[in-house]
């Protein structure tokens, strides 16, 4: 359906400007709403493409979505624009939200390869322990579950140590070799039995 063009019912055409202006500012305030409850990035192109969704039809049969160019040209919307972008900066604890569909396919790859990753690392724990062929001890064995425990935990340290997987610091902390982040604490380690009479 064709849209009608008010400006030839309308005799005066200074009438039909103002009438567009105040729509086009008042969508455009209604965009960087929007766009905030989203904490999506406020820029211009940002606004525009969310004036277009938001739109009413008397908001199109004006004219009042308009183009990022057509606000760099109009001081007043360009700065109302800037003002809520600034302040959507100030409250964003988190750093830069995400806003295009760019930002948000590479925000959504990005933790794709850290659940690779952490999927890799369960991938890599498994292989370690069916390499510790650890067997059941059988039930005549007087053994406690924490000696269980800690000969299984002697013999996965042994083999992370050996593949490089992890190391040991200077007080015995078990350390991950790719994050530095410790694994194991040095009371624990210390109370091996790889570490007694040492």
């Amino acid at each position: 359906m064709a849209q009608k063009d008010l400006r030839h019912d309308n005799d005066n055409l200074a009438e039909w400007r103002e009438r567009k202006k105040e729509l086009t500012l008042g969508l455009v305030k209604k965009a960087i709403v929007e766009l905030e409850n989203i904490k999506a990035r406020i820029n211009q192109k940002n606004v525009c493409e969310m004036m277009a969704k938001i739109a009413s039809e008397e908001d199109i049969e004006y004219k009042a979505v308009i183009t990022p160019s057509a606000i760099s040209k109009n001081e007043v919307l360009k700065t109302i624009i800037q003002e809520a972008q600034a302040k959507s900066k100030y409250l964003n604890n988190k750093g830069t939200p995400i806003s295009s569909d760019g930002d948000k396919q590479f925000e959504v790859f990005r933790l794709k390869a850290i659940i690779a990753k952490k999927d890799a690392k369960i991938k890599e724990c498994e292989s370690i322990i069916k390499r510790a062929d650890i067997q059941d001890t059988p039930h005549q064995i007087v053994q406690t579950p924490s000696d269980q425990f800690k000969l299984l935990l002697q013999n996965l340290i042994d083999i992370c140590l050996k593949d490089h997987f992890m190391y040991l610091d200077k007080s015995k902390n078990l350390i991950l070799e790719e994050t530095g982040e410790v694994v194991i604490s040095k009371n624990i380690i210390l109370s091996l039995p790889i570490n007694e009479g040492k």
